[in-house]
């Protein structure tokens, strides 16, 4: 493997099965959340092995410019909250492409009633954030924006709260996770209903279980009605566990090439909806051995793949739902892939831009609102090289990685975008080229 300029990475195919083990970054979704319940609640708690990663810098940094001491160690982060007092005066977050960040700390600026201005790089602004703006302006915040509900975002909170808000679930589940996480630092708690169905609920599982580990339980009525009520979050000591998203690449490269993978830190303990993609890791002809903190996928003898037959629901893991577009070509048949709909809304169409490389190597590709349906490859090797265009998506360019391992001839084009989750993962996926880690 080689870099061809600067802002290029050649992927070529890898010849033989792998055999070998590594650390998952920490998990980025747990991280952010573990950063802002330990800046809300009153004392230093420590988070070890945390993601680290621009996303997570930015909340860091932000927490920083809202008056919260962070201090870095080699393997942890110790973080004194302050109860939910904050630094006085206007304050701005710079918050680069993490819309998860952006939405935590939106609801996290109406605890303060000192404006707070929130912003980002062009991509982030291109994320709506209309539904939380909303409720949180029903919840008394004075909100401005310069495209409803797009950044720039302008927050002052409000002197007295509602006790109640109702917002729609079909967008984003980072909406509900952002209301859930300062609501126990309102004055009368909050009633949080949930109009229609609410997606990815797997990330509201996340977002109540590190809660709880900060001593705040949710009254959760079937992910239609949340209550919390008013009640302080204890500092705490905890430990990251392994990213399930990061996890899918490996997974699947493991499944494509016969190989084995052991993730040294992720297992059966963890709540991550995404790791149900090993689920489907299994369907295809791997054989997975889970235990509580590690899980070693083994794929199919050849790579040779068991056909899924049925049409696969992504809904409540979308994040990874790009990993398995990339192994669709090699199934037999179609490949339908649904409940996608959120992927039109993330740092860029990642339906539509999959689609349109697929096509550029032969696949027959259609898409919908909410679902593609993907046809099988057929050049092997691949006769002329391809780029990748990544639109500065960290996604695009970890799932277009792992086909072309398989394919070969294909240039990722700003291959450093992987650093908003996972900064090392050129390291991690090279390691699966070298001679030491191919089996006895």
């Amino acid at each position: 493997m080689v870099i061809k300029i600067s802002n290029a990475r050649q992927v070529d195919r890898i010849q033989q099965p792998f055999q070998t083990s590594l650390y998952l970054p920490g998990s980025k979704s747990i991280t952010l959340r573990d950063y802002v319940l330990a800046a809300l609640a009153k004392g230093t708690s420590h988070i070890h092995y945390p993601g680290i990663c621009d996303d997570t810098f930015r909340m860091e940094d932000s927490l920083q410019r809202l008056g919260i001491d962070v201090i870095s160690k080699e393997t942890s982060k110790s973080i004194k909250g302050q109860g939910g007092v904050f630094a006085a005066g206007e304050i701005h977050l710079h918050l680069g492409l993490s819309a998860a960040s952006t939405r935590l700390l939106l609801a996290l600026s109406i605890l303060r009633q000192d404006q707070t201005i929130l912003d980002g790089l062009p991509s982030l602004r291109a994320r709506p954030n209309k539904y939380l703006v909303d409720a949180l302006t029903d919840l008394g915040a004075t909100i401005q924006s310069s495209n409803d509900g797009y950044l720039p975002i302008s927050v002052i909170g409000p002197e007295k709260f509602a006790p109640s808000v109702s917002m729609r679930g079909d967008q984003s589940s980072q909406y509900f996770s952002a209301l859930l996480i300062i609501a126990p630092l309102l004055p009368q708690g909050l009633h949080i209903d949930v109009e229609g169905e609410l997606v990815s609920k797997p990330y509201i599982d996340i977002t109540m279980n590190e809660m709880k580990k900060f001593g705040v339980d949710v009254e959760n009525n079937d992910y239609q009605h949340f209550f919390i009520a008013p009640q302080p979050y204890q500092p705490t000591s905890l430990t990251v566990e392994g990213d399930a998203s990061a996890a899918s690449y490996f997974a699947a490269m493991a499944t494509l090439h016969g190989g084995t993978i052991t993730l040294q830190n992720l297992g059966t303990s963890t709540l991550q909806g995404d790791f149900q993609f090993l689920k489907l890791c299994e369907r295809l002809g791997a054989q997975i051995d889970y235990q509580a903190q590690t899980t070693t996928i083994t794929g199919p003898p050849g790579g040779i793949l068991t056909p899924l037959n049925e049409t696969i629901d992504m809904e409540s893991m979308p994040d990874v739902a790009p990993t398995l577009m990339m192994i669709a070509p090699f199934l037999p048949g179609t490949t339908k892939i649904t409940g996608l709909a959120t992927l039109r809304i993330k740092e860029c169409d990642r339906i539509a831009v999959p689609a349109k490389h697929l096509r550029l190597l032969g696949v027959e590709v259609t898409e919908g609102e909410d679902y593609i349906t993907i046809g099988e490859f057929h050049p092997d090797p691949l006769t002329k090289e391809i780029a990748i265009e990544t639109h500065d998506d960290h996604r695009i360019a970890m799932s277009f990685a792992v086909l072309g391992s398989k394919i070969g001839s294909m240039t990722i084009l700003d291959p450093q975008c992987v650093n908003k989750t996972y900064p090392r993962f050129w390291n991690d996926f090279e390691s699966l080229y070298s001679p030491s880690n191919r089996p006895n």
